[in-house]
């Protein structure tokens, strides 16, 4: 994730607070080193401080946003059963138990805690 940079042009992903999706803006402000943040001067008047950097997106790639958030709504999603079984699957594969700990360590704290008694 590359974050904007300071007189960029941007269109907000969503409704914000006195701004509608779509609506377009420029960076006044970016920071945020694992998490960018950015003030930005809206179109429509709004001067927004915080905005996280998933609530905007540049200007040329807008069109584009919009195509795949619509093709990520209409992919299917991963049911609960189709998600137990792959985690059935891998559990299985590795030898463990349904923690994921391999039966060698299980084996070794059950060794000590009988050396101290537990």
């Amino acid at each position: 994730m590359n974050p904007l940079k300071r007189k960029q042009k941007v269109v907000a992903t969503i409704d914000l607070p006195g701004v509608p999706e779509g609506t377009e803006g420029k960076i006044l402000v970016s920071n945020g080193i694992e998490w960018f943040r950015y003030w930005v001067d809206f179109d429509n008047g709004a001067k927004l401080g915080r905005v996280d950097h998933e609530d905007v997106v540049k200007v040329e790639d807008w069109e584009q946003f919009q195509i795949d958030r619509m093709n990520a709504e209409n992919e299917p999603e991963a049911t609960d059963e189709s998600v137990a079984e792959e985690d059935t699957a891998d559990t299985g594969s590795s030898g463990g138990n349904e923690h994921g700990v391999p039966e060698h360590l299980l084996e070794r704290s059950k060794a000590a805690r009988e050396r101290l008694g537990a």
